[in-house]
């Protein structure tokens, strides 16, 4: 008898229909015991051809990163959704089928209508940039697009330069929290009733109820929230370049114990540069506020730590209970101590390799082992003859009950 602990979506099938959107909302549910079906053409998805590529490996039989990271744990069946063959499969798997989530527009291979049509109740839950109605429906989007029709490019980057785009696909991760938020409130009550549900997602409407707390401030005091924050910075706030990349600190009269430790820190070391930040016009905030004083601290500030590494700067930050971290690059992140202490990499078989990776972990942690990987992100069309003798299955026993 298994020990393991049952997994909140074991018995649960997903046919996923998402190109991008949508595409993290299955891999939520992969990670914790789902089925999840990635339908794709003979072809395969254009989303495996994402760069950057993976080292050593095909990227049109087996993706990129982007593709390696949204599809662990999922399954891929091919199909000609052309024909009527294919769509006939399709329709079969969708009967069998608890959800599916489906990304809309004019590259879907099937349409919403097709979907509905098939019969039963289930959850289905389209993700879009910009929803199934309303002027913008029709409109083609990507990630720029939704990120400055919802709003967070107004609030990123500096106060006197244009918008900025974040970086990382924001508005496909966005959506797809969204998406997997809803789908699982749905199924509890399909569960529960017996009802089927349709979801209708747009990443400009989930990026737009992620805009910190622009909403909440234009709502109490009628004021726009633009870049900048609350349009003053202290000097002391910035990433300031060391020995070998970049740190942020924090250390404005507001936080006394990081202004104050690096005034005692400088001093210890003899640093000449801290009888400036002793001088009255650094103890008032107004001034501390303007574009002279950030030149200027930075010049200072930099000047102390060009001989420090990151890990110096980090060991400091903890031991004078500074607010200040290490920016860290991609590389830098696997040797990470805080990540490194919870375990946070996996090591996961990829097709095509002799040997494990390193890949993301959970993203939460919960007090069971709940979350895992169970295989690698598939090569196009590698689930397509198990997935098929199991629908079969399922239809040799519904036909014998009957």
């Amino acid at each position: 008898m298994s020990t393991q602990p049952l997994r909140p979506y074991t018995g649960i099938r997903i046919i996923d229909l998402t190109r991008e959107l949508g595409s993290y909302a299955t891999r939520l549910f992969a990670d914790l015991g789902a089925e999840v079906i990635r339908v794709e053409s003979k072809q395969g998805r254009g989303d495996r051809q994402q760069p950057p590529d993976v080292a050593g490996l095909d990227s049109h039989r087996f993706g990129g990163v982007p593709y390696a990271f949204l599809n662990a744990n999922k399954k891929s069946l091919t199909l000609d959704l052309a024909s009527s063959a294919g769509k006939t499969v399709l329709a079969d798997l969708i009967t069998h089928a608890q959800i599916v989530v489906y990304e809309a527009g004019e590259q879907a291979d099937v349409s919403l209508a097709d979907i509905l049509a098939v019969p039963g109740a289930r959850i289905v839950t389209s993700v879009s940039y910009f929803g199934l109605t309303g002027p913008y429906s029709h409109f083609v989007g990507t990630d720029l697009i939704a990120q400055s029709l919802g709003g967070i490019a107004w609030l990123s980057g500096e106060p006197d330069k244009p918008p900025l785009q974040l970086a990382g696909q924001q508005s496909v991760f966005v959506s797809s929290l969204y998406a997997a938020a809803a789908t699982a409130i749905a199924l509890w009550d399909f569960e529960a009733t017996g009802h089927g549900h349709v979801l209708d997602v747009s990443a400009q409407e989930a990026i737009a109820h992620s805009l910190q707390n622009a909403i909440q401030v234009y709502d109490l005091e009628k004021r726009i929230s633009s870049r900048g924050g609350e349009g003053v910075r202290d000097a002391t706030e910035a990433a300031y370049a060391c020995k070998d990349g970049y740190v942020f600190l924090a250390a404005p009269l507001s936080l006394p114990a990081s202004w104050n430790g690096i005034i005692q820190w400088m001093t210890e070391e003899g640093f000449d540069g801290v009888a400036r930040l002793h001088e009255p016009d650094w103890a008032d905030r107004a001034t501390r506020c303007k574009a002279a004083m950030r030149s200027e601290f930075k010049l200072l500030f930099e000047r102390f730590v060009a001989d420090k590494t990151k890990q110096e700067m980090r060991d400091n930050a903890l031991k004078r209970k500074l607010v200040m971290a290490p920016v860290s690059k991609l590389a830098d992140l696997q040797d990470d101590p805080q990540l490194v202490y919870r375990q946070y990499f996996q090591q996961v078989s990829m097709p095509g390799f002799d040997h494990t990776i390193a890949f993301p972990g959970a993203p939460y942690r919960l007090s069971e082992p709940l979350w895992q990987i169970e295989r690698g992100p598939p090569e196009s069309g590698r689930d397509s003859e198990a997935v098929l003798a199991g629908l079969a299955a399922s239809q040799k026993t519904a036909g014998g009950q009957s």
